[in-house]
């Protein structure tokens, strides 16, 4: 799968508690499944801390991206936990697409 925001970057795979989500290495965005998000969200945050790093890039929030699972147009969201973070989501498949440092922001606003 290619990186909805640098377009050419493939994500690679990794697993946290049982979860295999999509990171790209550019940009630092990360990949989440249908139901993979809420799942990470309600971890301890020593089972998430690889979630919980990167630097919040102004430029990646601004692009619109297509899902790397079936290239629907992501459709931009406030998130409900915490409206600073802007969500892309795919209506098809429902994954959804975190750039760098939002997880952390999530995770910080549910008081993990």
């Amino acid at each position: 799968m290619n990186c909805p925001k640098c377009k050419t970057e493939r994500l690679a795979g990794f697993t946290i508690k049982g979860v295999t989500v999509d990171r790209c290495s550019a940009c630092g965005g990360v990949w989440f499944d249908a139901e993979e998000l809420s799942q990470l969200l309600s971890e301890e945050a020593r089972h998430v801390a690889r979630l919980l790093k990167g630097r919040v890039n102004e430029q990646a929030d601004e692009k619109k991206g297509r899902c790397p699972r079936d290239t629907s147009q992501l459709i931009r969201v406030y998130s409900s936990i915490d409206r600073s973070v802007v969500l892309d989501a795919c209506g098809e498949c429902r994954g959804v697409w975190l750039d760098a440092g939002e997880f952390e922001k999530l995770f910080a606003a549910l008081g993990q």
